[in-house]
C-alpha cells in the first residue's frame, strides 16, 4: 500500500504537465501513488498523463468534467489510497526526496499537518515577500495557537502542505468549490486551527514556477479589482468558517488585522468607485460578525485601527491617500484627515514590507501612540 498519495489536478498544461510528472517518477520513496485529476482539459494533458499511466502503476487517473482546482484537489482527496495526502501543481515539481521527507516527518512527530518550504523557478522570478513566505521555520504546534496563521510562514500555496487523509475526511476539510482564487487561503485557515499537530519544515521539498502565461494567476494579476473582489470573497468565507468554529471569538483582534492586510490595503489603492463598492463588500463582512463598538474596542494596531474607522465611517477619507490628490481641499479640516490617513497607510505599507503587520507570517505592528482625534 502507498505510503502518501501526490494529487495533481490537471488542465490544459500539457507544455509542462512532463516536467512535473517526471519529477513524481524520480521521487526516492517508491510507496508513492501519483493521482492525476483531469479536470476536462481539452489538450494533450490527459494522453500525457495516460502515458505515465501504461507505464507505472503508481499513477492513476481520474477524470472530470471541467470544474476547477478545488474540486480537482477534493476529488484527489477522495480518490487517494494512502494515509497521507499531498498536492502538486502540474507546472510545478517535487525535489527527488520531497515524499520521502514528508513521510519521515510524520512517523517522527505524529502530526496531522507537515507544511514545507518552496524553491522559486526560477530563482530570479522570486521577489523578497515570496521567498519569505516559502521559508517557513523548523517548528511544531501542539494543538493550535494564533501565531501558527499570523506570523508564521505556513501559508499560502497549498501545494506545500501535507496532511493526514482521515483528518481530513473525518473533519469534513475540503477545498472551497466556489473560491477560484485564494482557495488555498481558506484551506489553511480551515485546516490549521483544527489540527492536534502541525509541523513547519524549512526544507525546500517544492519548486514553484513562478509565471506562467494564460494561468489563472496571470490573468487575475492583471486585474487588481477582480483579485481584491476575490479577496473580499474569502474573507467571507474564513470569517464565517472561524465564527462556526468558535476561533473567531477567540482571535478577532489578529484576524480582522489580517483582513485589513489581505484585502483592505489593496481596495484603499483602487479608483473612487471599485474602491467603494469592495469597501461596502467588506464592511458587510466585517458588520456580520462584529458590531461597530466591537470592531472599535479590538485595541488594532495604529495603522489597521485607523484604516478600520475610516472604512466603516468615512471612506471619502482615502481620496488621495496614496497620492491621487484631485486638486487642493478647501475643507482644512477634511485635508488634515486625509494627510493622517496617508501616514497610516505609509505605516501599514511600510511594516508590511519590513514584515511587521499581522498577517500571513508578519509581527504585529508596534503600537505606537498617536493622535486619537482622526
Amino acid at each position: 500500500m502507498a505510503r502518501i498519495s501526490v494529487i495533481v489536478p490537471v488542465y490544459n498544461v500539457e507544455d509542462y504537465l512532463g516536467w512535473c510528472l517526471d519529477s513524481l517518477s524520480a521521487q526516492t520513496c517508491t510507496d508513492i501513488e501519483v493521482v492525476c485529476v483531469i479536470d476536462g482539459a481539452t489538450d494533450g494533458s490527459r494522453a500525457l498523463a495516460g502515458r505515465y499511466a501504461s507505464a507505472d502503476p503508481r499513477f492513476v487517473i481520474v477524470d472530470q468534467a471541467n470544474s476547477g482546482p478545488s474540486a480537482a484537489r477534493n476529488r484527489g482527496i477522495r480518490e487517494a489510497s494512502a494515509p497521507l495526502v499531498c498536492f502538486v501543481d502540474a507546472d510545478d515539481r517535487l525535489v527527488p526526496g520531497a515524499c520521502e521527507r514528508i513521510v519521515a516527518a510524520f512517523d517522527e512527530t505524529g502530526a496531522d499537518i507537515v507544511t514545507f518550504g518552496a524553491t522559486c523557478y526560477p530563482a530570479s522570478a522570486g521577489d523578497a515577500w515570496l521567498v519569505e513566505h516559502l521559508s517557513p521555520r523548523d517548528v511544531v504546534y501542539d494543538g493550535f495557537a494564533p501565531d501558527l496563521v499570523f506570523k508564521e510562514m505556513s501559508h499560502p500555496f497549498s501545494w506545500r502542505t501535507a496532511c493526514r487523509r482521515g483528518f481530513l475526511v473525518e473533519n469534513g476539510l475540503f477545498y472551497d468549490e466556489g473560491l477560484f482564487l485564494g482557495e488555498d487561503q481558506a484551506f489553511h485557515f480551515a485546516i490549521y486551527p483544527r489540527a492536534r499537530k502541525t509541523l513547519l519544515l524549512s526544507d525546500k521539498l517544492y519548486d514553484y514556477r513562478v509565471v506562467r502565461e494564460g494561468s489563472q494567476m496571470d490573468r487575475l494579476a492583471r486585474d487588481p479589482e477582480a483579485t481584491l473582489a476575490q479577496h473580499v470573497r474569502i474573507v467571507r468565507r474564513i470569517l464565517a468558517d472561524w465564527e462556526a468554529g468558535g476561533f473567531l471569538r477567540r482571535y478577532p483582534a489578529e484576524m480582522v488585522a489580517w483582513t485589513v492586510e489581505y484585502a483592505l490595503v489593496g481596495i484603499a489603492k483602487l479608483p473612487p468607485a471599485p474602491r467603494d463598492r469592495l469597501l461596502g463588500e467588506l464592511r458587510q463582512a466585517w458588520l456580520g460578525h462584529f458590531s461597530e463598538g466591537e470592531l472599535a474596542a479590538l485595541g488594532l494596531p495604529w495603522a489597521a485601527g485607523k484604516m478600520v474607522d475610516a472604512a466603516l465611517f468615512a471612506p471619502e477619507r482615502f481620496d488621495g491617500a496614496l497620492g491621487r490628490r484631485r486638486g487642493p481641499e478647501k475643507d482644512g479640516h477634511r485635508t488634515s484627515l486625509r494627510v493622517r490617513l496617508w501616514i497610516a497607510c505609509e505605516a501599514l505599507g511600510r511594516s508590511m514590507r519590513q514584515g511587521g503587520l499581522v498577517g500571513t507570517g508578519r509581527r504585529v505592528l508596534a503600537r505606537r501612540r498617536k493622535p486619537e482625534v482622526f
